[in-house]
């Protein structure tokens, strides 16, 4: 009679399944209904290895497949999809420089900057569409001249050139910024302190990005607003702030919810 797995060994379990879908599929998700699903048809195994779990995970491959494209095209970003992301997208460019990015409120807006130490930052405005409240934000940073660098999708917005390209793999949409090294090397910096609610979200961004994930901000699901939100075989979703009756609801609709 075979034995039931031990908890270990189920974690150990679980772990190795997302390694095999992230490597059939192209996302590094297990949602519950998975896990259960896999492990649920091995559980009469004496042992189950990654070789077994592999097979099991090709076996549904097709369903899988089909099933994350479904989810891709449900959630496709759009232009209002980009604007809300922007500010996530220009952070990992900074990363891509070398340098420490971080999250900063300043006149009211959460801004991307470049940490540049002892509290001194050097904000990048995203600029997407040129919307009153952006030009508002913009005529305000004014008061720091040579401080900021503005990255602008927009006619008539002047500064480094945006450009948000998308593409049919991870990470299904990223920014480029021509120049975006020199000018933060020419710029001075701004006094200011973190947003640590925006750099826990900036967190689950990189963290969901780099497994695969379509990963979105600002997404409306069941009538509740998702600060970010991550779309693979599953649904996560990361939210600041959010009553207890908005997170029971969008437990309804995502496999997971996490509350920052």
């Amino acid at each position: 009679m075979a034995m039931p797995l031990r908890a270990d060994a189920v974690l150990e379990g679980i772990e190795t399944l997302k390694k095999v879908v992230g490597e059939v599929v192209g996302v590094y998700d297990s949602p519950d209904w998975l896990v259960a699903e896999i492990l649920g048809d091995l559980a009469g195994w004496d042992e189950v290895d990654e070789d077994v779990l592999r097979r099991a995970v090709e076996l549904n491959s097709s369903k899988l497949h089909d099933m994350f494209r479904r989810n891709l095209q449900l959630y496709r970003p759009g232009r209002s999809s980009i604007r809300k992301a922007a500010p996530y997208l220009v952070a990992e460019l900074l990363e891509a420089e070398g340098l420490e990015p971080a999250f900063i409120k300043l006149n009211g807006a959460i801004l991307p900057a470049a940490y540049r130490g002892r509290n001194l930052y050097t904000p990048v405005v995203p600029v997407v569409e040129a919307k009153r409240a952006v030009l508002s934000r913009l005529s305000a940073l004014a008061r720091y001249p040579g401080a900021y660098v503005v990255a602008s999708a927009a006619d008539g917005v002047p500064g480094l050139r945006l450009e948000v390209r998308r593409i049919q793999r991870p990470p299904y949409y990223y920014a480029v910024v021509d120049g975006l090294g020199r000018a933060l090397e020419r710029a001075g910096a701004i006094r200011a302190r973190r947003d640590g609610v925006a750099g826990r979200l900036y967190a689950f961004w990189r963290s969901y990005r780099s497994r695969g994930y379509l990963v979105l901000a600002g997404r409306e699901v069941g009538g509740v607003v998702v600060d970010v939100l991550a779309v693979g075989l599953g649904k996560y979703g990361a939210v600041a702030g959010a009553s207890r009756r908005k997170i029971n609801r969008l437990s309804k609709f995502l496999d997971e919810v996490y509350e920052l």
